[in-house]
């Protein structure tokens, strides 16, 4: 537990880095004067000033921060080297530089996923299902037009809802030919497939298929392969907006337990990772791939319109660029200073919400 916990710490600082990294290479290629590079959240428990740039290693190993000369001082006059003295373009590079950072790692993981897998990898979905994860080689369902990632839907007229109903209602044929309904991963795109299970030792007929509750996604042709890393990014985006509106739903609703449920913070996420490393070796791939998700993630939050992240410095600047002309810096600041408390408390809710699941 305690070596799961540290290579998640270790993996959660080095996305953290990244995000950050993009930040401080177009400030240092714009002119802007990089103050301060931290590894960790302060407090600082040492530093090394290495030119203009001090940079220091914080208590907190959850995160990082590039600390940019007048990005939070208003009060202070600018001077060439001031961010808030570049041009509004240079500003809004800046600041989506790590966001950019973030989403080009992601791609670069799940690339190196689908190419290791034969692209194929884990496609999650907002419902539980049962999806056909493997087929069996020289067994019916392989040449019946079953394909690996179809969700099944039916058995004969019977709903699936778990994969122990699923075996078992095909168990029940004996022998007999099995009607299955079978969709896409979204359930979309239905088909209607008959296949005659086969004999297999012990008395047991089976169709030749391995049941999944999570979807597996494959990409065939040469143009799916070539765009897969990007489509696969795209449709984990859409299901994490899907996410955002059932969580806001079930907040509107007052379903608290639902939506604690369906969200989780570092130590969730520590939990998580603890669950995939207690595998071994062979999660290794799994592993990797959760750390793409991660980095697509923060990608995601970080670029929502919302006070003291990246996407609500950018709201402000994309204000500035359209009309012209700069919000007042002291309202700014008192607006990402109060998003930061309503952050850091809705963080705080979510710790306590990720402590309680592990001791119930």
């Amino acid at each position: 537990m305690i070596f799961s916990i540290i290579i998640f710490i270790f993996t959660l600082l080095i996305l953290v880095v990244i995000h950050e990294l993009g930040h401080f290479l177009m400030a240092k290629k714009f002119g802007i004067k990089v103050e301060e590079f931290g590894f960790g959240i302060p407090p600082k428990i040492w530093g090394k000033k290495i030119g203009e740039t001090l940079y220091s290693l914080n208590a907190l190993p959850l995160g990082g921060f590039v600390r940019l000369l007048g990005e939070d001082d208003p009060g202070r006059p600018q001077n060439i080297r001031d961010f808030r003295a570049k041009p509004v373009h240079q500003r809004i590079i800046v600041v989506v530089a790590g966001v950019t950072m973030n989403l080009v790692l992601a791609w670069a993981i799940f690339y190196t996923i689908l190419i290791y897998q034969n692209f194929k990898i884990i496609y999650p979905t907002l419902e539980p299902a049962v999806y056909i994860g493997f087929l069996e080689k020289d067994f019916p369902a392989e040449k019946s037009g079953i394909n690996i990632g179809d969700r099944i839907l039916k058995v004969d007229s019977k709903d699936v809802k778990t994969i122990e109903t699923a075996r078992n209602f095909i168990k029940e044929k004996k022998g007999n030919p099995v009607t299955l309904t079978l969709s896409d991963i979204e359930g979309n795109n239905h088909k209607i497939i008959q296949v005659i299970p086969k004999l297999v030792e012990k008395g047991d007929f089976l169709i030749g298929v391995g049941f999944s509750p999570l979807a597996i996604k494959q990409y065939k042709t040469p143009t799916e392969k070539l765009f897969s890393g990007i489509a696969y990014s795209w449709n984990l985006t859409k299901l994490t907006f899907g996410g955002f509106g059932k969580l806001l739903t079930d907040l509107i609703t007052g379903n608290f337990k639902t939506a604690s449920e369906s969200v989780s913070g570092p130590v969730g996420l520590a939990n998580m990772s603890n669950d995939i490393l207690s595998s071994g070796r062979q999660a290794l791939p799994f592993y990797i791939w959760f750390m793409g998700v991660i980095s697509l993630t923060l990608s995601i939050f970080n670029v929502l319109p919302i006070p003291a992240l990246d996407g609500g410095r950018l709201l402000f600047l994309v204000i500035e660029a359209t009309f012209k002309k700069k919000v007042r810096e002291d309202i700014e600041m008192r607006v990402h200073q109060i998003g930061f408390v309503i952050l850091l408390s809705l963080a705080l809710l979510v710790t306590y919400s990720d402590i309680s699941k592990i001791f119930h």
